[in-house]
């Protein structure tokens, strides 16, 4: 029951009684959380409706996406890419920097931890004195997640000029026939390597009673290891393995339990060299492709250690139409197969195997007698045909392509990377790559120039973003800023060099860009910048902008300066070791070598023959001085007290010389006690004769 009391103007005060019914009022309806949309499927779904392929209502319906958000993100009364909630401590930009340099040191091997990310966050805000929700100015973890929820995503030339000057001497030089042929040719591609496998093996947790103190495991105390050189092609055939052991001679048979085409091969500590290498192409490699009739002539791709360079080698090799070239040096973990693909299959089963053998044979240990045995189920487990292709696709070799191998992998080597003459060592300061020319002797159009400016003039978040879309393909109509952009640069690209950079060289590029920015005026930060404005009487003072703080708290590692070696050619050496230049530089070398050798025997029987010269004049005139003393020698006296000789001879004792001496006269203690037989017994030298 409610009362109603009604002051109306001057009428009487009354009293209404009203009766209603008195319903419970519903809860008010909770608002479900915000449906966030991945970025690249509402971008689908807009450019699908822009491009007349769908309706906005089947776009809705198809993509889960309500009609309204639609409308008003294609009416622009929303923006595209939008972000709910209070805005960041970061502004989209400064976070986009620090993502650049978190990708950027973690591929160079300086990646940075959660702990290390929030101590520069926190060195910035000490600096730009910011206000910030923050204890200390520290980020704690909420913020950690956060980011990475933001940005979960959280071009080195050496590989490509090998590919080029590759394909170039395949193809363009008169030295190879059917080059060409044999790039598509997965047969007549070869790649071989070695790798040592322990005999111990690798010891590993083992279980134990909890609590206690020491646990042993039984083990081989052989820390040695035996080299197996490996050899397949891009179709997926293996030459059979060559196994290198530590011996010159053998008391064993070395390949008991291994198939009988397999190779031995002997050096003094195991390891590969010349000679070894040399009787594995030449009495198993070359057999093997007579073997099976695979036509000549076929390349053969291995690394540039110096047991694969020598002149023997490269003369059998083109000979027998084997063209021997050479990988790049420190790339094999990118450009040889065997590394790729085939090794890692071979360890890991070897170590499967060995703790299978072990269990097997308790109290025993894998050694050299038996080691053939042990591998040959390790190598057919691993040798199989994928395997191999495998491993020349991931190298960009069989199909040919320069862009096929993972350039990430040699991102480290860039803070090692020689500076060019004349220019900065730090890895911050790369070329702008608008700056780069076009071509040969091309000036830039209209609409690179146009284009320059255009992109020079946005934001780095601006930038990034445009890129994106570029490099997925979308056409945004609402956007005129970005569909100005697209098109000077469609208009840019078409009229590049013959060889335009790949996309994400591009966005590499312009990653550098952002680092070359980061780095760039980082001087003078410590100190406020004054700038005044003269109105009136009053000065104002700015503060540095937050980009100064970020230059200097997110620091590059710099290459390091190490002097060049000279090259003893004047110019650097072909990859084609096969080839006509290199073998000529190995006979200059071996020339040279032997002339050295031939010098050094020559200078050696001079000195001996001069040494003997010496040793016969000092002979000589040893003797002629002990002529000398003789002829002087007195024996009838005693040559210390010049008294004459008497007829005791027990009194006397003679030296070596011919000098006589009295026993008192001696430097022997109890001399004249001594007899004649104890006195030869003691070989006694005169003062002279010492």
């Amino acid at each position: 029951m409610i009362y109603a009391l009604n002051l109306g103007g001057r009428s009487k005060t009354s009293i209404e009684v009203c009766h209603y019914n008195m319903l419970r009022a519903k809860p008010p309806k909770k608002r479900g959380h915000y449906r966030a949309y991945p970025e690249g499927t509402l971008l689908e779904c807009i450019k699908k409706i822009q491009q007349g392929e769908l309706g906005v209502k089947a776009a809705s319906r198809e993509y889960s996406i309500p009609k309204t958000t639609l409308l008003d993100k294609l009416s622009g009364r929303r923006p595209i890419i939008s972000t709910q909630g209070p805005p960041p401590v970061l502004s989209s930009e400064e976070e986009l920097k620090l993502v650049r340099w978190i990708l950027h040191m973690s591929k160079i091997g300086y990646g940075q931890t959660r702990h290390e990310l929030c101590a520069t966050v926190k060195a910035i805000l000490d600096d730009d004195r910011r206000p910030n929700p923050f204890k200390n100015n520290l980020p704690g973890p909420h913020w950690v997640r956060a980011f990475l929820r933001r940005h979960p995503e959280s071009r080195p030339e050496k590989v490509d000029n090998w590919f080029d000057e590759f394909h170039s001497y395949m193809t363009e030089t008169d030295e190879v026939e059917e080059g060409a042929e044999i790039l598509n040719d997965p047969t007549r591609i070869f790649n071989c390597d070695e790798s040592g496998f322990p005999l111990a093996g690798k010891a590993e947790k083992v279980l134990a009673p909890k609590g206690a103190k020491y646990v042993y495991q039984f083990s081989n105390s052989d820390r040695r290891q035996i080299t197996v050189m490996a050899c397949m092609n891009a179709s997926g055939s293996y030459v059979e393995p060559m196994l290198v052991f530590p011996n010159t001679r053998f008391r064993y048979d070395p390949l008991e339990g291994a198939p009988d085409d397999w190779c031995v091969g002997r050096s003094p500590n195991g390891w590969m060299n010349a000679s070894v290498f040399y009787e594995c192409v030449a009495n198993h490699f070359h057999p093997f492709l007579q073997k099976e009739n695979i036509k000549l002539p076929v390349v053969l791709l291995l690394d540039g250690h110096s047991s694969h360079l020598s002149l023997e080698v490269t003369s059998f090799c083109a000979e027998n139409g084997i063209i021997l070239f050479c990988l790049p040096a420190h790339c094999s973990h990118v450009l040889q197969p065997c590394d790729l693909s085939l090794f890692k299959a071979l360890k890991q089963s070897w170590k499967t195997e060995v703790r299978r053998w072990k269990a097997l044979h308790i109290g025993q240990v894998v050694t050299k007698a038996n080691f053939a045995s042990v591998f040959a189920p390790v190598w057919r487990a691993a040798s199989k045909p994928q395997t191999a292709q495998n491993g020349f696709r991931a190298a960009g070799l069989y199909p040919f392509n320069k862009a096929a191998c993972d350039r990430g992998k040699l991102y480290p080597s860039t803070l090692f990377s020689q500076p060019e003459a004349g220019g900065s060592s730090s890895l911050a300061q790369q070329p702008e790559p608008d700056s780069q020319e076009s071509g040969p002797s091309s000036a830039p159009s209209e609409a690179q120039i146009a284009f320059k400016h255009l992109d020079a003039s946005l934001s780095d978040e601006k930038r990034w973003l445009f890129n994106r879309r570029w490099s997925e393909g979308y056409n945004i109509e609402t956007d005129e800023l970005y569909n100005i952009w697209r098109g000077l640069r469609s208009k840019q690209t078409a009229s590049t060099d013959t060889h335009p950079t790949s996309q994400r060289q591009q966005d590499d590029t312009h990653g550098d860009d952002d680092r070359t920015r980061l780095q760039q005026d980082d001087t003078g930060v410590d100190e406020y910048r004054t700038r005044r404005q003269h109105d009136g009487d009053v000065t104002q003072v700015q503060r540095p902008s937050s980009s100064d703080f970020f230059a200097k708290h997110l620091r590059f590692p710099t290459t390091q300066e190490r002097p060049k070696r000279p090259n003893r050619l004047g110019e650097a050496l072909p990859h084609a070791v096969s080839g006509r230049v290199f073998r000529s530089y190995l006979q200059r070398k071996r020339d040279e070598k032997e002339e050295d050798e031939n010098r050094k025997r020559v200078n050696k029987e001079k000195r001996e023959e001069a040494r003997k010269r010496k040793a016969a004049d000092q002979n000589k005139k040893g003797r002629k001085d002990k002529r000398t003393r003789s002829e002087s020698i007195n024996e009838d006296e005693c040559a210390k007290c010049k008294a004459s000789y008497d007829d005791k001879e027990e009194d006397w004792i003679g030296c070596e010389c011919g000098r006589w001496f009295h026993k008192t006269c001696t430097d022997i203690m109890d001399a004249a006690a001594l007899s004649n037989s104890e006195i030869e017994g003691l070989e006694w030298q005169c003062e002279e004769c010492l």
